[in-house]
């Protein structure tokens, strides 16, 4: 019996079983993925249907061959077939169960990749809406801050109007009140002109032809010079027409500056310092004084009265009555022995002689302290004083030795040199030195030696830009006199002499003018001085030895 032959396993290839790993299913398409899943099927199925057939035919031929030879099979080699068979269909099922479940996982990942999506979709939405909303929200602020920009404009614009019409109440108010001030002020002038006239009739001044003395508009005795003068003037009406206007003029402009002081001294200082080398008016030069020398900051409430009853070395109580009668002998106000100008002054010399024990009293004090009484009452003047020395760095004049008054020196002689060489030439060569002329200039700011009607032009000015006026009217005193020195060559003694009447009759305007004209910084000035204190002990310096 000869054995059936089925062929080698070789001649029945099993198709290759694709293998998908878990991980490349990921990264496969879908709907690739099936359509690779069911060629692989149906190449199996026809694979496997053609190895069928062939199985068959060649079981008929080998039947049929086996016709003539033993009919006797092998019954083993029948039930190996069989079995690898039904091995065969086992694999067949196994294959057909991993596609399924390579299916099912495709199926699972697109479901959670579409879950994915779609929460995705869902977290945009709420992304938009969030965006949306926050789009309403600054939309409506912006509107709201639009609404409320235009009803302020529509405010501001109702209050400029208001303010307009508060402006012009208040300018008609001011009017009124300058219209007041310049009545009172004339009245007060009269009814001080009329003081005047009684107290000189009182002390028997009886010079003038209709009996009775003629003073000034600051109460300083005219002399006859200065009455035909002023009788000369007031020949031309018209004239004097103008003048008055014009004063109204100024008093307008100096009124609102007064009232906008902090404006104008901050973002118009040079209007301001224009006006005032031009003079302040009389009626406002009180208020005007107070508040270039920042005398609130030194005011004390009920400091001046407290000091009347402190005591007060008697020495010193005795040179301040003696120096009394020297204040400004032709002034009515204080010419009277121990009359109300006098008593005045001696109570705020005296008591700020208690009050500042460090300078105490000097000699030069009473002239500036008779200044401010013209102005305004003790307690003010006594204020005003300190914040001059405080606040201008004038202590240094009024302590022992009188420790500033050489480097100020120092600085004038430069100062001469630079302007005017010609005339230092002379002054160092006939040995003039400034603590021979110019000690009253500097101690006394010019108190002592001015007409009073110059002396309240350089104050109005000194008050307000600093010391820097004091030397540049200093140096104008000698250019206004500057070919008087050379006139005589008769030595110191000709030149002291033309000093004594250096300052005498010189009108405030050329005066102004004079010292206008010479450049000089406060930047030089400082320079000077701190060169003083370098060599202010060298006695080889050229100004140092004329010191």
């Amino acid at each position: 019996m000869k054995n059936v032959s089925f062929g080698k396993e070789e001649d029945y290839p099993m198709p290759k079983k694709k293998d998908y790993h878990i991980n490349d299913i990921n990264d496969l398409d879908l709907d690739d993925c099936e359509k690779q899943i069911e060629n692989d099927k149906s190449n199996n199925d026809e694979l496997s249907h053609k190895k069928n057939e062939e199985i068959e035919s060649n079981d008929n031929n080998n039947i049929f061959n086996s016709s003539s030879e033993e009919e006797d099979v092998d019954s083993d080699k029948i039930s190996s077939y069989n079995e690898e068979k039904l091995k065969k269909s086992k694999h067949k099922h196994t294959k057909n169960n991993v596609t399924k479940k390579e299916k099912e996982k495709v199926k699972g990942k697109r479901k959670r990749k579409d879950k994915e999506n779609k929460d995705s979709s869902e977290e945009d939405e709420r992304k938009e809406e969030i965006e949306e909303k926050e789009e309403k929200r600054v939309k409506s602020e912006e509107e709201e801050e639009d609404e409320k920009s235009e009803k302020r404009k529509i405010r501001n614009k109702n209050q400029k109007t208001t303010n307009k019409e508060d402006e012009i109440d208040k300018i008609i108010k001011i009017n009124k009140e300058k219209e007041k001030q310049l009545l009172k002020s004339i009245e007060d002038k009269e009814n001080a002109t009329r003081e005047k006239i009684l107290l000189a009739e009182e002390i028997n001044f009886k010079s003038s032809p209709t009996g009775i003395i003629q003073t000034n508009e600051f109460g300083f005795i005219i002399k006859k010079d200065e009455k035909n003068q002023d009788n000369n003037s007031n020949h031309n009406q018209s004239n004097r027409t103008l003048e008055l206007l014009q004063a109204n003029a100024r008093m307008e402009k100096w009124n609102y500056m007064i009232n906008n002081y902090n404006e104008f001294y901050n973002k118009q200082f040079n209007k301001l310092k224009s006006r005032t080398r031009k003079g302040i008016p009389d009626c406002f030069r009180s208020k005007v004084w107070q508040l270039f020398t920042q005398y609130n900051k030194f005011y004390i409430k009920n400091k001046f009265k407290e000091l009347d009853s402190v005591g007060i070395d008697e020495d010193l109580d005795i040179t301040i009555i003696k120096d009394l009668d020297r204040t400004f002998p032709n002034s009515c106000f204080f010419k009277d022995k121990y009359g109300t100008g006098q008593r005045k002054l001696y109570r705020v010399l005296s008591n700020y002689a208690k009050y500042n024990k460090e300078t105490g009293y000097v000699q030069g004090m009473g002239f500036i302290v008779a200044l401010f009484l013209t102005y305004m009452d003790e307690e003010s003047s006594f204020f005003l004083l300190d914040s001059l020395l405080k606040n201008y760095n004038l202590e240094g004049f009024f302590l022992p030795n009188f420790p500033k008054l050489k480097g100020t020196f120092y600085v004038f002689l430069n100062l001469l040199k630079k302007y005017m060489p010609k005339v230092y030439t002379l002054f160092k060569k006939e040995g003039l030195v400034p603590s021979m002329y110019a000690t009253e200039w500097f101690v006394c700011v010019f108190s002592r030696n001015l007409q009073f009607n110059s002396l309240v032009r350089v104050f109005d000015v000194f008050l307000l830009e600093g010391y820097k006026i004091i030397y540049r009217i200093a140096l104008a005193f000698i250019k206004i006199n500057e070919n008087k020195f050379f006139e005589k060559n008769d030595g110191l003694a000709y030149l002291m002499e033309v000093f004594k009447t250096l300052c005498e009759d010189i009108e405030p305007d050329l005066l102004l003018k004079t010292a206008f004209g010479f450049s000089l910084s406060r930047k030089t000035i400082n320079q000077l001085e701190k060169e003083y204190e370098t060599i202010k002990d060298n006695e080889n310096n050229e100004f140092v030895q004329q010191l």
